[in-house]
């Protein structure tokens, strides 16, 4: 490999060639200013903020947090109806479908939580644990659906 020679950075007539290809100027200067020691007219600052948010409005994060609460609960309440309807006399199915109706809805919410919060956990494996674990409480309450008639 070759090196090849720089460019002047001063042209042959002693004008600047300008910043270059795919370079912007920075504005214009104030040179006498700067040369006697007075202020010099910087660009105007732009402000960015330290940190984006993401997720819309707080009422709409407030809203879907709710909603996520909510399901939970419900998922909840009706595993407790399920495993009291199997201790009065049901069948194992009973017990097997509220299994996975947890593992459908309350236990995949409660591990991306968990799992979100570990920085070792990269979201693919988080979202990897949290899709299997649905993938078996469907598979258990299809197996209580179509299983022994």
């Amino acid at each position: 490999m070759t090196r090849q020679p720089r460019e002047p950075t001063v042209g042959i007539t002693g004008e600047w060639p300008g910043p270059g290809p795919g370079l912007e100027s920075i504005g214009p200067v104030d040179v006498p200013a700067a040369l006697e020691g007075g202020p010099i007219a910087a660009p105007e600052s732009v402000a960015v903020p330290l940190q984006g948010t993401t997720g819309g409005a707080p009422e709409l994060v407030a809203l879907v947090f709710l909603s996520l609460l909510v399901a939970t609960l419900l998922s909840i309440y009706l595993a407790i109806r399920l495993y009291r309807g199997y201790r009065r006399g049901g069948g194992v199915g009973m017990l097997v479908l509220g299994t996975g109706l947890v593992l459908l809805t309350t236990v995949p919410m409660l591990l991306r939580l968990a799992l979100s919060n570990a920085p070792s956990v990269s979201p693919v494996w988080r979202e990897t644990v949290a899709t299997a674990v649905q993938l078996l409480g469907l598979l258990l309450i299809l197996g209580v659906v179509y299983g022994r008639r």
